[in-house]
Parts: C-alpha cells; sequence; structure tokens
C-alpha cells in the first residue's frame, strides 16, 4: 500500500512539475518570437529604406536583433517606468549607432542618422500592433491599407 501512494505521489509531482515547466517555456518561446519578430521588422524597412548589400543586410540584422533582445530585456525589467526605459534604451541606440558606422556607407549611415527617430516610430508602432493569440503565438495587425490587402483586387 505505500508503495502505491509513493508512486502516485511520485507521478502527480512529475505532471504538475511538467506542466509548471512548460508554461514557463510557452512565455520564453513567445518572448523570443517577439524580439525576432521586432528585429526581422525594423532589419526590413532599414533594408529597404538605405538600399543594403547582402553584407550588410546580414550585419544590420544581426545587430537588430541583439539591440532588440536588450531593448525587450529593458522593458521587461522596467514596465511601467518609461524614463527608465528611454534612459536605459538610449545607450543601446547609441551602441547601434556606433557599429552601423562600420557597416553602412557614409552616404547610407547619415540617411540612417537623419531618420533614426523614424526608425524608433516604427518600431514602437509594430509592436504596439502585436496582437497575442491564445495559444502562445504571435499575430501582427496590419492597419487597412497596407501591402497586405495589395493583391487584392
Amino acid at each position: 500500500m505505500k508503495k502505491v501512494l509513493v508512486m502516485m505521489c511520485m507521478m502527480f509531482g512529475c505532471v504538475f512539475a511538467s506542466k509548471a515547466t512548460g508554461e514557463k517555456t510557452s512565455k520564453e518561446k513567445v518572448s523570443k518570437a517577439v524580439v525576432a519578430a521586432r528585429a526581422q521588422h525594423l532589419s526590413d524597412q532599414m533594408i529597404k529604406d538605405l538600399r543594403l548589400n547582402n553584407y550588410q543586410s546580414k550585419k544590420v540584422r544581426e545587430l537588430n536583433m541583439q539591440v532588440a533582445e536588450q531593448v525587450s530585456a529593458i522593458e521587461q525589467q522596467h514596465a511601467g517606468n518609461k524614463q527608465e526605459i528611454e534612459a536605459l534604451c538610449q545607450s543601446v541606440y547609441a551602441d547601434r549607432d556606433l557599429a552601423l558606422e562600420n557597416v553602412l556607407s557614409t552616404e547610407q549611415y547619415n540617411h540612417y542618422f537623419g531618420d533614426r527617430k523614424v526608425y524608433r516610430e516604427e518600431d514602437q508602432k509594430f509592436m504596439a500592433s502585436l496582437n497575442y493569440q491564445e495559444d502562445g503565438s504571435i499575430a501582427v495587425v496590419e492597419p487597412a491599407g497596407t501591402n497586405a490587402q495589395a493583391g487584392v483586387n
């Protein structure tokens, strides 16, 4: 009887332990998916606007992925404190600016530098447009009249 009771307790313990770690893993996947989507969106915008070649595109994607990870971590850690988030993100953006200076041509960098505020606003709009699904996936809600409807006649 004791063996059956011990086995039942172990079985319930394993089930609950796997359930708890499964929820944590699900949140981590959503967070990584959001970071990847954020970096991808900004990179695509920069590649198009700055007319980057393949080497530059690869480097910009890597840089934006690092920046998206750092900014997302700052936003999660300091949720609700906009001033703190902005102050900490400024140093992350400054580091990206320095790295981009080595990747982009002078003309491309000047164009990027002049449009930094536009890129940040585009990133914020993208993050605001994310719609979290019940199954843990994310979907982008596109405003009416964008390219999502361009193929429909």
